[in-house]
């Protein structure tokens, strides 16, 4: 093994469009809420529609079920299952 093999064993690239497995449930921040009440939460370059969201819901973290989700487009649907953590934000 080289010294540069050595150096960057282990590393990897990131990506932007994070695997959303359908079925699966991942905790993330929803951020907002379309017109029609949909949740909207950005993973990276991917979004999660999730349904079920209400107003007291933002800026919190939700357990989100994972319906549908599409690896090329980055786009996604989900079932809010519960909150499961405050923000971190934090106000003055």
């Amino acid at each position: 093994m080289s010294l540069l093999e050595k150096y960057l064993k282990g590393w990897r690239f990131r990506s932007d469009r994070p695997d959303l497995p359908v079925n699966e449930e991942v905790a993330v921040f929803v951020t907002e809420r379309n017109s029609d009440g949909t949740g909207v939460a950005q993973i990276g370059d991917t979004t999660l529609y999730v349904e079920g969201v209400e107003s007291e819901h933002l800026e919190k973290r939700l357990l989100v079920h994972v319906t549908e989700y599409d690896p090329q487009e980055g786009v996604g649907r989900g079932e809010f299952r519960e909150v499961v953590g405050e923000s971190s934000y934090t106000t003055r």
